[in-house]
């Protein structure tokens, strides 16, 4: 007979607390990744003017991040989801030094292993898994401020680093980042607890078995496949449009407030998809959101003025964030609350690949053609494929449950 759960705290001030200390533990551990993005010039400038090296650093510390959180996600199951965070805000501190301080090999090492396996990844998938054994009412709502913490990251840390790098460079400012945010994660530890759910002998999480519509195996096939599909396409577009702007005459400040745009539509979408979601479930909110990526690829293949590329940058933001938060709320709808960790972590582990290979595709497809029409034609391929993929999910669980998809 399995244990009853106990409910103290659940849905209650403390809850509410924890995922906005969540959501900033979040936006920490993520900050490091933007400063390959600013500091391209300058960390290219340290090693021969190759701008490869940042670029690298940036693509592996995604790598980094969606490999560890498989594993941050099952040692919070075994352990707490504090461990993951202790751990994150320690290897942060020790690798904004130690990638700053060293030829190539040291700074692609130190994004692969300190910031991004131990470091980053110790925050996300953790924190997705912990905050939704709290909510019971409002999961949703708690999952969207979580979800949020990679756009408040994208917000708030370039903003530091254009001020930081001509007064210090990108080694000191590296430095600094890595301390703040290391200090920050460990105090952010102190306050995590772990979710009052259902766990078997000596307080290990463990996952209890429910109906599927698909075998298991199938269902993290098509999750994985298709976050990598929605990344890969969101990618494409988000990385290079400061140079598409370009390439169309415009001056750099108008692809980065492009950018902006992005991000602001994504963190305004993700709490109106998270309300959606508790109305029609989430299978259907991620099918729209696939639907809305379609609309603003199609959009970028045809757009050549700046007020076309600001309006469909507001609409790329609306499943920016929403339909990645989406692959949570859909684990958990299918797999209910005693999911574990390793899940998610495995699903954002494609995930980030998909991020990671889409800015990567982008600029290669572009020095072969010497274009972005190419590039934005593959990436609506991709978001095509990630459409079939959660339509084939879908139609999977409505069949078996005979009528549409409850909440």
């Amino acid at each position: 007979m399995s244990a009853v759960p106990n409910r103290s705290g659940i849905d209650g001030p403390y809850a509410w607390r924890l995922a906005l200390v969540s959501m900033a533990c979040v936006a920490m551990g993520g900050g490091g990744i933007y400063l390959p993005m600013v500091g391209l010039k300058e960390i290219a400038a340290d090693f021969g003017d190759q701008r490869a090296v940042p670029s690298f650093a940036y693509m592996v510390g995604f790598f980094g991040m969606g490999v560890g959180g498989v594993f941050m996600g099952w040692l919070a199951d075994r352990t707490s989801p504090r461990v993951p965070l202790f751990i994150a805000g320690l290897s942060i501190a020790i690798g904004g030094f130690a990638a700053s301080r060293g030829d190539e090999i040291a700074l692609y090492a130190g994004y692969a292993v300190l910031l991004g396996f131990f470091g980053n990844a110790g925050t996300f998938t953790p924190a997705m898994n912990n905050v939704q054994g709290w909510f019971d009412k409002r999961r949703n709502t708690a999952v969207a401020i979580i979800s949020v913490g990679p756009a408040v990251a994208g917000s708030v840390w370039p903003q530091v680093y254009r001020l930081l790098l001509p007064e210090i460079g990108w080694r000191d400012t590296l430095v600094i980042y890595g301390l703040v945010a290391g200090t920050l994660l460990l105090l952010g530890a102190l306050y995590v607890r772990p979710a009052p759910i259902l766990r078997g002998p000596g307080g290990r999480r463990r996952e209890e078995k429910v109906a599927l519509p698909l075998p298991s195996s199938m269902i993290m096939v098509l999750l994985s496949a298709a976050g990598f599909c929605c990344c890969a396409a969101m990618a494409i577009p988000f990385v290079h449009m400061v140079a598409f702007c370009g390439d169309l005459g415009y001056p750099a400040a108008r692809g980065t407030e492009a950018v902006s745009l992005v991000l602001v539509s994504a963190i305004v979408a993700t709490f109106v998809m998270a309300r959606l979601a508790d109305r029609i479930g989430p299978l259907p909110v991620s099918l729209l959101c696939s639907l809305i990526q379609i609309g603003s690829l199609v959009g970028f293949l045809y757009a050549r003025d700046i007020t076309s590329i600001y309006a469909l940058s507001l609409l790329h933001g609306i499943p920016f964030i929403a339909i990645v938060q989406g692959y949570a709320l859909n684990l958990r709808f299918l797999y209910g609350p005693t999911i574990a960790g390793w899940r998610l972590g495995v699903v954002m582990l494609f995930a980030m690949a998909g991020m990671a290979s889409g800015g990567w595709l982008g600029g290669a497809i572009f020095d072969a053609t010497l274009s972005y029409q190419s590039a934005f034609q593959a990436a609506l391929a991709f978001n095509l494929l990630n459409l079939m993929l959660l339509g084939i999910l879908y139609f999977a669980q409505r069949r078996r449950t005979g009528v549409p998809l409850p909440v």
